[in-house]
């Protein structure tokens, strides 16, 4: 039978392991705040960028433009409204208890996510562009384990392990054309977010629950300015800028050992107000028109994780990160055709990408093979593309697959059409 005496031990020992426990691990890339897939991440990609390398700087293909360079909203049509499908597809083999000394697995794991991810509303009036925005940025979650013990095909003990969480973006966004060469833009991004964590490990026979709770709200604002400067007919160039900003993080945590039988219900509650100190981001894009039909684009982008700092229930962490520079070039061919009396445009899209992550201990890099198509004509767009990840430095060789669906009206035609 389970002893109280020995519960209250293991209680005591659970307590002293989930406050040390974020320091030892090294859960590599999944620290419990990592968002899946990357660290890095910069807005949403439409179906068109995400094809063109996730270059996202110099064409106006979508509304998900004011995440990355809301001076591209000045190109778009007077009235635009945008929807973004994501789909994504992670690998994960280290996180938190899982293959880190607790709980061992023998292969990666995935966790899969299906959700609209961007709707973004913009509208043109005396020179001015303004959008409104509501975006789903980054996902905390993991894939959720079950391990079981039996005797006699009864269960003995249990231990389940959960995280989920999301991060939204509520955004306003200005953008003006000063001439026929230059645009500016700038956008007022406030964040939403949370992340739950639950531990729970059972003795069913025995009616013993320990529980390991952990829930975090995060909010935050920083803004984005961005610019585009047409040089020539053929080259055009995008900038922007996200200074260093601090993301709030109030906590709550309950350890709990509850024993109906031994008529014991031990909880342990605690507060903490965290900060995570995000770092500067600064992306600089161009892209030359090879030909009439066939654009080349190139980006790069700083993220100066050298200065992320994140106190987690009230102690600083202790893992180092560098900052790292991430790549991307595109291709878009564009064919035009006829159809039902109505011109028809269908861009194909072609890219790669390099994404090093920003973790000392491992130094690894995910590279990203992208490819799609569009379909378009006056009233709507519509593009899908897809993105291949492979990594390389930690040893297990992770998968990481996006898939971008992106769909943009142009309203005044369609109010134009319908009269």
């Amino acid at each position: 039978m389970f002893s109280e005496k020995k519960a209250v031990l293991i209680l005591l020992l659970v307590i002293s392991f989930s406050l040390k426990s974020e320091a030892q691990l090294s859960p590599g890339q999944y620290l419990e705040e990592a968002p899946l897939g990357t660290w890095n991440i910069f807005g949403i990609e439409s179906g068109s960028a995400l094809g063109c390398g996730f270059c996202q700087l110099t064409e106006a293909y979508s509304g998900t433009v004011g995440l990355t360079n809301p001076a591209l909203l000045s190109y778009l049509p007077k009235a635009n409204l945008t929807f973004n499908l994501g789909f994504s597809q992670t690998q994960l083999f280290k996180y938190w208890l899982v293959n880190t000394g607790v709980l061992t697995t023998s292969g990666n794991l995935f966790f899969r996510s299906l959700q609209i991810n961007f709707i973004n509303f913009s509208y043109r009036f005396w020179g001015w562009n303004v959008a409104l925005i509501f975006a789903r940025t980054e996902n905390y979650s993991r894939p959720h384990l079950t391990y079981q013990d039996y005797y006699n095909g009864i269960v003995t003990h249990q231990l389940d392990i959960s995280q989920a969480g999301q991060l939204k973006n509520y955004a306003f966004s200005l953008s003006r054309r000063l001439n026929s060469k230059l645009s500016l833009g700038i956008s007022f991004i406030w964040l939403d977010g949370q992340i739950q964590r639950n531990l729970e490990e059972s003795w069913p026979s025995d009616q013993v629950v320990m529980i390991d709770q952990r829930y975090q709200k995060i909010s935050g604002f920083y803004p984005l300015i961005g610019l585009t400067y047409r040089i020539s007919s053929r080259l055009k160039t995008g900038l922007s800028f996200i200074p260093p900003y601090h993301k709030k993080v109030q906590g709550q945590s309950l350890l709990a050992y509850r024993s109906p039988s031994g008529n014991t219900n031990i909880e342990i509650k605690g507060e903490a107000f965290d900060q995570i100190k995000m770092p500067a981001i600064i992306s600089l894009g161009m892209s030359y028109s090879l030909e009439k039909n066939l654009d080349i684009m190139l980006e790069t982008t700083y993220f100066g994780w050298n200065r992320y700092l994140y106190s987690y229930f009230g102690e600083p962490r202790s893992e180092k990160f560098r900052q790292v520079i991430r790549l991307g070039s595109g291709l878009e061919y564009r064919t035009t055709f006829r159809f039902f009396g109505r011109n028809w445009d269908s861009p194909y899209y072609f890219g790669v990408m390099i994404d090093p992550q920003p973790m000392t201990d491992i130094k690894s890099t995910y590279y990203y093979l992208t490819f799609g198509f569009g379909l378009g004509n006056k009233y709507l767009n519509l593009s899908l593309s897809t993105a291949i990840g492979m990594e390389k430095g930690s040893g297990r060789n992770l998968k990481n697959q996006k898939i971008s669906l992106t769909l943009d009206l142009h309203m005044p035609q369609i109010l134009r059409r319908q009269k």
